[in-house]
């Protein structure tokens, strides 16, 4: 289907696994407006979900496979409609129990205890009475999407054209309406002993073990043999930091935390603390794990790498002798990264809000202070991503060194600032709305105060990464709840974007919006020249198509200094 101009891939979550997710249906774009484009992309999203969904049944107890039953006669069918019944009483049992206090299992008690919400209560009496009514023709004709999603939960294809395919019908009639007086009796108080699903030994037991084994085979795994190090991720985390200060790199609270998030989800999924017991089947089913909860491609792959990247540094330590790589990361789907500007509606819908219009400024922690209102004005002026806006210090807003009267961002990596590996250190102007709204005012007072940047949310905390990721999901969550902007292509970045789309309408070559922008030359071309200055640009020409940027919304602005 298409929603806008992208076309998107709707997927409604089975029935036999909806508990499982916390949305009805799957619904992702496919970040392009081409057909064939989109049938490529929607077969690569649709492999990733049917492995979510493969694993959220693993999860259930079902295999990931089908269990052949060619060779199953009647006497196996009807252990299967045992097996359904009692899972009906399991988990009409687990419904009752979650609520249940120790007092209930005592003699004397109210039996008002045992009993289910009055709805469920209801829908199980309209069940009995229709079930009481239907042939067993039409129990296999309206209940067999019902059964297939009880069943399913084992690997066990039920299929119309098995020959007992009817008797086999017919026997789940009979479970149903054995159940449903299970059910009555529980209400009444009677909570008598059951069978245990796992009791009842059909053939999919030995099935779902043999496949269990060809899958390890065929991932190298010998499941027979384990070699304890006797160290842990947690080991390996410390060695890693170890090892990044003896090669003095730093190590930032935020890449810490994520590592030790990844080691915390990863082993109470594989319950695996020793790590060389950890297999290459324990990444892939984490991995897999990661996509039911709902992350995106790239958190998952970077979530995976924390804990691939502290078995590489255990196996430079000599703790294992193998380390895990390759073919455990989900390739990105092309565009993915890929945004789009504002349009004009949604623009004055951003800039909008309280913080721009009535100096309101967000209590949340994450929005940075001053950063919640000056990081998108200077985006869209003047094209810096969030990381060089937040590195912004009294130092490098300053005078042009060839032409003093017009002031500059100047993007470098002087005082030991961090620039995207791509960029070129740049001079860009400040539009004059900026300078006259109390951005000087800004700088004077960081100065003052003897600050590396503009920011008190900086300087409290010198975390470029973790400051930017924080204003990244504080703006995201505004735009998505507060804004109802709901494209997942329009993010914090689309204002770069928009600041290009200025530029063209203002008459920029293709040279002058990469020199504002600082995107490097292309072709061999980048190999030559200075790399540590700013190139040599017309900045006057520069002021020029700055300053003549169509850009009414900054008159309806509420300036600090106006």
């Amino acid at each position: 289907m298409k929603r806008g101009r992208m076309y998107q891939y709707v997927r409604r979550v089975p029935e036999d696994i909806a508990d499982r997710f916390p949305y009805s249906r799957i619904q992702r774009s496919l970040r392009t407006p081409e057909k064939a484009r989109a049938f490529e992309a929607a077969a690569r999203v649709h492999a990733e979900v049917e492995q979510q969904f493969a694993h959220a049944r693993r999860n259930k107890g079902a295999t990931l496979d089908l269990t052949p039953v060619d060779d199953w006669e009647w006497p196996d069918w009807r252990l299967l409609a045992d097996w359904f019944k009692a899972i009906l009483i399991e988990d009409d049992w687990q419904a009752r129990s979650r609520q249940l206090p120790g007092a209930a299992f005592d003699t004397g008690v109210t039996r008002s205890l045992f009993w289910r919400d009055s709805t469920v209560a209801q829908a199980h009496l309209d069940l009995r009475a229709t079930l009481r009514e239907m042939t067993i023709s039409r129990y296999a004709e309206e209940r067999i999407g019902y059964v297939q999603s009880i069943v399913r939960r084992l690997g066990v294809p039920v299929s119309k054209s098995s020959p007992y395919f009817e008797r086999f019908m017919g026997a789940c009639l009979r479970a149903e309406l054995e159940y449903l007086t299970v059910f009555f009796d529980r209400e009444g108080g009677r909570m008598e002993e059951a069978p245990h699903p796992d009791t009842i030994k059909g053939k999919w037991r030995k099935a779902a073990e043999q496949l269990r084994e060809q899958r390890a085979i065929s991932l190298g795994i010998d499941i027979t043999k384990t070699k304890k190090a006797g160290k842990t991720l947690t080991d390996c985390f410390e060695q890693w930091k170890r090892d990044r200060q003896q090669a003095n790199k730093k190590t930032t609270r935020h890449g810490a935390d994520e590592k030790e998030l990844a080691i915390e989800n990863f082993q109470k999924h594989a319950r695996v603390r020793d790590i060389g017991e950890i297999t290459r089947a324990h990444i892939i089913a984490f991995r897999d794990h990661l996509f039911t909860t709902g992350l995106k491609t790239p958190t998952v792959n970077k979530r995976v790498g924390q804990i691939t990247t502290l078995l590489a540094t255990a196996q430079r330590a000599g703790w294992i002798d193998t380390a895990i790589t390759g073919g455990i990361y989900i390739e990105i789907p092309a565009g993915t990264n890929e945004r789009e500007p504002f349009d004009r509606a949604e623009l004055d819908l951003v800039f909008g809000q309280e913080v721009f219009r009535k100096g309101v400024r967000s209590e949340n922690p994450k929005s940075g202070g001053e950063l919640e209102f000056w990081i998108p004005l200077v985006s869209l002026t003047s094209g810096l991503i969030s990381s060089e806006i937040i590195q912004l210090g009294p130092d490098t807003v300053v005078p042009h060194p060839d032409h003093p009267e017009i002031i500059c961002f100047e993007v470098s990596n002087a005082g030991g600032r961090s620039i995207k590996a791509h960029a070129r250190k740049r001079y860009v102007p400040v539009r004059k709305e900026l300078l006259k709204g109390g951005f000087l005012a800004l700088v004077e007072n960081a100065r003052q105060k003897g600050w590396k940047t503009l920011w008190a949310t900086a300087e409290q905390n010198a975390d470029v990464t973790s400051i930017s990721n924080m204003f990244s999901s504080f703006w995201s969550d505004r735009l998505r709840n507060d804004l109802s902007i709901k494209d997942p292509l329009k993010a914090l970045y689309s204002l770069r974007h928009n600041f290009r789309d200025a530029l063209s309408a203002a008459g920029a070559t293709q040279d002058e919006k990469n020199q504002l922008m600082g995107h490097a030359e292309a072709g061999t071309g980048k190999k030559y020249g200075t790399k540590k200055k700013p190139r040599v640009v017309d900045i006057v020409r520069l002021n020029e198509l700055i300053q003549s940027m169509k850009l009414p919304l900054l008159d309806n602005i509420k300036w600090p200094s106006v």
